[in-house]
């Protein structure tokens, strides 16, 4: 539903009419969450929230979309629910390590 559709369907149960934010949009609104890779990725972003101390940490890498991406890919793997596709990459990256 657009924004301002549920905005205005709202009105009625508060009797305000609710103020759009002042705020300039985010510079890249049009291409944030598009796909990027070869891979296609699923249309909403998973989110979490880790402790203090870990968020931290995470917030400074450098590329921490990848680095999370990593090692989410990394336990599935390593639990044995990791897509057949993805298998030759983790054994490449495992030869690689070593």
């Amino acid at each position: 539903m657009p924004r301002i559709l549920g905005m205005i369907l709202s009105f009625g149960s508060s009797g305000v009419f609710p103020v759009m934010s002042d705020k300039a949009p985010r510079r890249d609104y049009l291409t944030r969450f598009q796909q990027q890779g070869e891979i296609a990725m699923a249309e909403r972003p998973l989110c979490v929230r880790l402790p203090e101390d870990i968020d931290g940490l995470m917030r400074e890498k450098e590329n921490r979309t990848a680095w999370l991406r990593d090692a989410i890919m990394e336990k599935l793997w390593r639990e044995g629910h990791l897509p057949e596709r993805y298998q030759s990459l983790m054994e490449q990256m495992e030869q690689t390590a070593d």
